[in-house]
């Protein structure tokens, strides 16, 4: 039981993801439930990770079907933005493309490497995916683009980067990398300490 409930957290992430492009296709009266959606979504990965390290289930694959959920989420959550925002879109569209250029970039050199896509659970990475949430507080609430917008882009081109040089720096594929910097202090073969509130 206490591995099927982080399981299910999980899954409830990729669940309830294709119903925000629903909502915005066909509902954007509503759009505003996108946003709720988002914060049931980073809630729902936070207590996933913290319940499975507390009843110490949290394994690797159940880091990766967290990674993938949260993937399929935030993905599907920013094409809504696309469906109810073209116009924001068209306008910071040479910040936006590098987002999703880089994105397959860490895992297309995990699997070159080690025949495996990757789990790093960064920090920028966990960063980004606040910064969205307040994002996507501010354009499905209150349609407003802003400060938030630009933080979340910047943090966004960040988190890909250090993604990145995580992939290529780590000398074997490990999950629960903090930042590039900690995958460089594994490949000279030291140690380093890890905070459990901020792993999966």
């Amino acid at each position: 039981m206490k591995m099927y409930i982080p399981m299910a957290m999980v899954a409830f992430r990729a669940i309830i993801a294709p119903f925000t492009i629903l909502i915005a296709y066909f509902a954007p009266e509503l759009k505003y439930w996108i946003a709720i959606l988002a914060y049931l979504a980073i809630i729902s990965d936070i207590f996933d990770g913290i319940l499975a390290r507390k009843w110490g289930v949290a394994t690797t694959k159940l880091r990766l079907y967290d990674c993938w959920a949260d993937l399929l989420f935030w993905l599907c959550a920013c094409y809504c933005i696309w469906l109810c925002f073209p116009k924001l879109v068209l306008m910071y569209k040479f910040w936006i493309i590098p987002l999703f250029i880089l994105e397959p970039i860490p895992d297309l050199i995990y699997w070159l490497r080690f025949k495996k896509t990757g789990c790093s659970h960064a920090y920028s990475s966990k960063s980004f995916g606040i910064a969205l949430v307040v994002m996507f507080s501010f354009l499905f609430l209150v349609e407003i683009a802003g400060i938030p917008f630009f933080i979340a882009i910047a943090l966004g081109l960040i988190s890909q980067t250090d993604r990145i040089l995580i992939a290529l720096l780590l000398p074997a594929r490990i999950c629960d990398i903090p930042s590039f910097y900690h995958a460089y202090l594994l490949r000279k073969g030291k140690n380093f300490r890890k905070y459990s509130l901020f792993h999966s």
